[in-house]
């Protein structure tokens, strides 16, 4: 049921792609050689598209998603089922990098501010 509401949430975001908060992120990858790897879905065995996003380049934010809510998340008293959850569920975001669209972990994006130079 989850899973279907994330995913009428998402479609509803092309219609208020300018509301959306932060509107950029900052790829930060683990390696600075590493370019970044989109799924097709939000899972870990999706199919992946490589763009061109690398460490210190800007992706266009289309909206993020989680399986489970952050109240369900802070009710779970126990820190490691809770920190289990957060890595079995993690923050999923749609990205546009270079006109390529896919999603990718929170893990790998910065709230962080887009230079022009970017």
């Amino acid at each position: 049921m989850r899973l279907i509401i994330a995913y009428i949430v998402i479609l509803g975001l092309g219609h208020a792609e300018e509301q959306i908060v932060p509107s950029q992120f900052k790829v930060e990858l683990i390696k600075r050689c590493e370019v970044l790897g989109l799924s097709k879905e939000p899972n870990r065995k999706a199919e992946k598209i490589y763009s061109h996003g690398h460490t210190g380049s800007c992706v266009q934010n289309l909206g993020c998603i989680r399986e489970i809510t952050q109240k369900e998340l802070d009710t779970e008293h126990n820190k490691t089922k809770r920190d289990f959850l957060a890595w079995k569920y993690p923050i999923w975001c749609k990205v546009d990098s270079d006109g390529k669209r896919g999603w990718v972990r929170k893990q790998f994006l910065a709230d962080k501010p887009c230079g022009e130079n970017d």
